[in-house]
C-alpha cells in the first residue's frame, strides 16, 4: 500500500510559526496518487496563504471534503472551490438546500454523504452522524498501519464516531486525529478509556477538543499523542 502523508493546513494552533492560525480546522490529505482537503478552515484569506506556504495547489486536488455545515470548516471553501474542474465536493445529506443550491449555481461537482462510501482506493467517507448539534462525517484512510480517522468537530460524539467506524470497516485504528469537541465534557476518562479498549493506537486531538482534554489525551497515551498544529506532516 502506497505511503500517506498527511498536512494540517488550518488550526488554532500552530506548529509552523512561518503559517497562519485562526479558530477552524484543514487538512491535506495524500493517499494513492490523490489528494484531498478536509474542511476549509474559517477563512478564505488565511487558507490560501497557508496552502501557498506549504506549496499545495487547489487546481491539484481530487476531492474537497467538507465534516459539517459550521463557519470554521467552510468558512474557506470559496478558495479553492472552482480551480480544478474535475475536482469533487463532498458534504453530508442534512446540508440545506440553500447551500446545494449555490454550489450547483456555480456548476460544481458535488456529491451528498450518507452512508459511508469510498471516494477513492482506501479512502472512506461518512457515514453521515448525528448527536448533539449538526450532523457530521469524517474521513477514513485505510494504511499498512490501520485505519487514520480524521474528524472535524466530533460533534455527534468522537467515540461514537470511531465505533461506528471500527465495525462498518473491520479494521485496527492506527490514529484519530482532529476535534473532538471535548472543552465541556464531564466524561472525559471514560471517553479516553473507551477509545483505548477499541483499540485506537495514537491520538491527536485539536481545534475544538479543549485544554483540559488535549492534556488528559496527552497523559494517558503517552508517547502514542501527537501534539498538533498549523503546519504539521505526518507520514503514515
Amino acid at each position: 500500500m502506497d505511503r500517506s502523508l498527511l498536512t494540517i493546513v488550518y488550526d488554532n494552533r500552530l506548529y509552523d510559526k512561518s503559517l497562519k492560525s485562526g479558530w477552524g480546522f484543514s487538512c491535506f490529505i495524500e493517499h494513492s496518487n490523490k489528494k484531498i482537503l478536509f474542511d476549509t478552515g474559517n477563512d478564505s484569506e488565511k487558507l490560501t496563504f497557508n496552502l501557498k506556504n506549504l506549496e499545495i495547489k487547489s487546481e491539484d486536488l481530487d476531492a474537497i471534503v467538507l465534516s459539517h455545515n459550521h463557519w470554521d470548516h467552510t468558512g474557506g471553501l470559496q478558495a479553492v472551490l472552482g480551480k480544478n474542474k474535475d475536482c469533487k465536493l463532498y458534504f453530508g445529506k442534512s446540508y440545506p438546500a440553500s447551500f446545494q443550491e449555490k454550489i450547483k449555481s456555480q456548476r460544481l461537482n458535488f456529491i451528498l454523504v450518507e452512508d459511508m462510501r469510498s471516494i477513492t482506493e482506501g479512502i472512506f467517507v461518512g457515514p453521515e452522524m448525528g448527536g448533539f448539534g449538526p450532523r457530521e462525517i469524517s474521513l477514513t484512510v485505510q494504511t499498512d498501519k490501520g485505519l487514520v480517522i480524521i474528524t472535524g468537530c466530533a460533534h455527534p460524539g468522537i467515540l461514537k464516531m470511531v465505533r461506528a467506524i471500527k465495525k462498518e470497516l473491520n479494521k485496527d485504528i492506527y490514529l484519530v486525529l482532529g476535534g473532538f469537541h471535548l472543552e465541556f465534557s464531564l466524561g472525559l476518562n471514560t471517553i479516553v478509556k473507551g477509545l483505548k479498549k477499541i483499540g485506537v493506537k495514537r491520538a491527536a486531538p485539536c481545534h475544538c477538543t479543549g485544554e483540559r482534554a488535549i492534556s488528559l489525551f496527552e497523559e494517558k497515551f503517552g508517547k502514542d499523542f501527537i501534539k498538533v498544529g498549523g503546519g504539521l506532516k505526518l507520514e503514515i
